[in-house]
């Protein structure tokens, strides 16, 4: 709170405004014992606290870690936010994991499909049997090649999307 002597209410001032995030000119509102109390924003009309405009502070006066925990030393705040930083980069390899192993399904897929052609295609059913090797044409997944079957009713099939387990019978 701030002690003016020259200020009244209604008089134009420029502080920060809590809902424009952003130092704006206000309207004095309220005042207890001389001091600012509410203010309203000539920007979006809200009437709020009084709160003081800060001087920015420089690069070198900020901090990297912004807030330490309860019970925590500074030292591990600044290691959890180190280790935040080594999660960011263990994401990235993962993306790049990701892409590559969906780039390897795709040319196994395309591998097996040249191999073995859509000309013996049998179209998927629940209640037909099938064994590994053989072609499937799914309504929803397109092509695939059985690469497994297991009991009791279950097989993987790789489609373009990906290995997909179907249902069948064995």
């Amino acid at each position: 709170m701030s002690k003016t002597g020259s200020l009244s209410a209604g008089d134009r001032i420029d502080t920060k405004c809590t809902r424009c995030n952003d130092i704006t000119g206000h309207v004095i509102v309220a005042m207890v014992d001389g001091e600012i109390v509410k203010v309203e924003c000539q920007a979006c009309g809200s009437v709020h606290k009084y709160r003081e405009a800060r001087a920015a502070k420089s690069k070198a006066q900020v901090s990297t870690v912004k807030k330490v925990r309860n019970g925590d030393s500074r030292k591990e705040a600044i290691s959890a936010a180190r280790s935040a930083a080594a999660k960011k980069a263990a994401q990235t390899r993962a993306t790049q994991r990701a892409k590559q192993e969906a780039e390897a399904v795709m040319i196994a897929w395309k591998t097996a499909m040249v191999a073995k052609g859509s000309d013996g295609a049998r179209t998927y059913s629940m209640n037909d049997t099938f064994t590994k090797g053989d072609v499937v044409q799914h309504p929803t997944f397109g092509m695939g090649e059985v690469q497994t079957v297991t009991k009791p009713n279950k097989m993987e099939v790789l489609f373009e999307d990906g290995v997909k387990v179907l249902r069948c019978r064995v």
